[in-house]
């Protein structure tokens, strides 16, 4: 499946799209999409499933997937966020994919219709909201149990963009940089930075922070770890290097970030 990695500005969003239809394309964050009536044909990775009303995907971050509405009138609830509002789950959502990646009505818990419903409502009236990290990991707790989950594995797909994705979130922690991510994809450094800037839409440097703060606004706001021991553990080589870049990011520290992250 030939894909393009789309490049993605908004941190979350939350809407009840109308036949939608979508080509194959990957991104970092987690997907969601519920049916609401009517059928679409969704393809993630190499599963295809008809998804009928009631029936959910569960798309993980940097997996290839694509949509096709199947009538004019199918309806959905569509969520598609960073991983800073999965909270403790990010982790297993970055290492592992689903080998089923569709639930079906009969096995979803009621609390997560109804956190899709929650989530779109809020979306309408605000841009961020308190409510949204608590709902998505509230429907990340129902539905995780049920699924058979696997390592992920850069070479579980030929095409390169997934190799790439799937290898920076397993390894963003580490000490990375662009010659050791062509060694480990057995690519020259010049195609891989030409895959960037072609695909993926900036550079090797720019995406690798952008996965490192999105690890970082997780502890963040769901722990109370220092600041030191946050930009340690999202793999910033020093914590000035951290608060420059968090600044260039969201034009606050990460102190600041966390206060009104976690104000009431």
């Amino acid at each position: 499946m030939h894909a393009f990695f789309e490049q993605r500005s908004r941190h979350f969003q939350a809407v009840s799209p109308t036949a939608l239809s979508f080509p194959p394309h990957l991104h970092p964050q987690l997907e969601l999409y519920l049916v609401l009536s009517g059928e679409s044909m969704i393809t993630v990775r190499d599963r295809t499933g008809h998804l009928q009303e009631g029936s959910l995907a569960l798309i993980f971050p940097n997996q290839i997937h694509s949509y096709t509405a199947l009538s004019p009138d199918t309806q959905a609830l569509l969520v598609i966020c960073d991983l800073s509002y999965a909270g403790r789950y990010a982790d297993t959502l970055l290492l592992h994919v689903p080998q089923e990646p569709f639930l079906v009505p009969d096995a979803l818990h009621p609390n997560v219709g109804f956190a899709l419903r929650e989530l779109v409502a809020e979306a309408q009236s605000r841009e961020d909201s308190p409510v949204f990290a608590p709902l998505i990991q509230l429907i990340l707790a129902r539905t995780l149990p049920t699924l058979v989950l696997q390592r992920c594995r850069s070479t579980d797909h030929q095409e390169l963009t997934y190799q790439i994705a799937s290898c920076i979130g397993e390894h963003f922690r580490e000490p990375l940089t662009l010659t050791g991510l062509s060694q480990a994809l057995g690519v020259s450094k010049y195609h891989l930075s030409h895959i960037f800037s072609e695909k993926i839409g900036q550079n090797f440097p720019s995406y690798l922070s952008q996965v490192r703060l999105s690890c970082a606004c997780g502890l963040l706001t769901e722990t109370g770890r220092s600041v030191t021991e946050i930009a340690e553990e999202a793999g910033f080589e020093s914590q000035r290097t951290f608060f420059r870049v968090f600044r260039e990011q969201f034009g606050v520290t990460p102190l600041q970030y966390r206060r009104r992250a976690q104000k009431p």
